[in-house]
């Protein structure tokens, strides 16, 4: 199935107050869509319409309360002609696997069959799902692309339950999540009407949009940025590695596999590339921020890249060809710090 969706057509956006829902929600509004938002309370969520309040009754919200239950998302889907689904939990706080694995299950397969039986106009489906569906944990350098899955940690959460850790766990939920959208597309082939593309991201950084008047709003993803910017990483802590993307650049990936025919059926990796800690304090030096630890300058130089992420497809398909350089996300990461009043970084 060939589909395109393309503005001015009206988009579902599911957790539409998320992290990165809220810029996916910006992006598809700027290219001409409109957008229908679910989110679980209006109340929590007023800032989306004083954000939004300039495109008019091209952006509405709609509550589900509860993501994870039957039919949540039957009267939502009805008259959209796509969906972006973002809404997921993402922390490193659970020790009972299932705290995130049915949530982040359910709640997937709930949208899906919501689309299933109500979706009539419905022609494409985005999913966001994450490089900790596709990457495993390895100790020498391996590239991974959109044909491999965790494998691993689906198999630890099996055989080992809550004792693999918090980390061990989101990865599990979420290559879980990934999968169940997939076996029922596959299961539900002949009686669907649209297609689905999956969206891989690694950690998103970059400035909120959303109200986060503590340091303990931030999203978890950014998080990582502030704790390493104001100074709260051992030696052996900046030496760690991964793999990152713009919040907004993921955000236009969500818009480009909606109205890129071609993108239909497809993983897609999104990545802005690799980076150590110790970059993020590198790039902080070079900008000459104040106030910021240097941390231990060439610290990571003789370290090799260990998981290396595939991007053909990011490019050839939906035209992502540009990586932000860490650089500019130290920069507006700072600037938005400053502005929210964070501690280490109050004007």
């Amino acid at each position: 199935m060939v589909v395109a969706v393309s503005p001015p057509a009206k988009v579902l956006v599911t957790g539409a107050n998320g992290y990165l829902a809220v810029w996916v929600v910006k992006k598809y509004l700027e290219a001409g869509y409109a957008v229908r938002g679910t989110v679980r309370s209006l109340a929590k969520s007023a800032f989306l319409k004083d954000r939004f309040a300039h495109y008019g009754d091209r952006f509405e919200l709609v509550v589900v309360e509860d993501i994870t239950k039957d039919g949540a998302f039957d009267e939502a889907v009805k008259g959209v002609d796509a969906i972006a689904h973002t809404a997921s939990p993402f922390h490193y706080k659970a020790t009972d696997p299932d705290e995130l694995i049915i949530p982040a299950v359910r709640g997937t397969t709930s949208i899906l069959n919501s689309t299933l039986k109500h979706g009539n106009a419905v022609k494409r489906l985005v999913l966001t799902s994450s490089v900790a569906a596709v990457r495993e944990e390895v100790t020498t350098p391996r590239v991974f692309n959109e044909t491999t899955w965790n494998n691993s940690a689906m198999e630890a959460v099996k055989t080992k339950g809550s004792t693999v850790g918090p980390v061990t766990i989101y990865l599990a939920s979420k290559t879980l999540a990934e999968k169940a959208a997939w076996d029922f597309v596959a299961t539900h082939k002949s009686e669907i009407s649209w297609d689905l593309v999956v969206i891989n991201p690694p950690y998103v950084f970059g400035p909120s949009l959303s109200p986060a008047p503590t340091v303990d709003d931030i999203n978890t993803s950014q998080r990582e940025v502030y704790d390493t910017l104001s100074g709260a990483r051992t030696s052996t802590q900046l030496r760690n590695q991964g793999n990152w993307v713009h919040v907004a650049v993921a955000a236009e990936a969500h818009v480009r596999a909606t109205h890129v025919a071609a993108a239909g059926g497809e993983r897609i990796i999104v990545t802005s590339g690799p980076f150590f800690y110790q970059d993020l304090l590198d790039a902080a030096a070079e900008l000459g921020i104040p106030n910021v630890p240097r941390g231990e300058p060439g610290l990571t130089k003789d370290i090799p890249i260990i998981i290396n992420l595939e991007t053909n497809k990011a490019k050839e398909l939906l035209g992502l060809t540009s990586e932000t350089p860490l650089k500019d996300l130290v920069e507006e990461s700072v600037k938005d710090f400053k502005e929210r009043g964070y501690p280490g970084f109050i004007v």
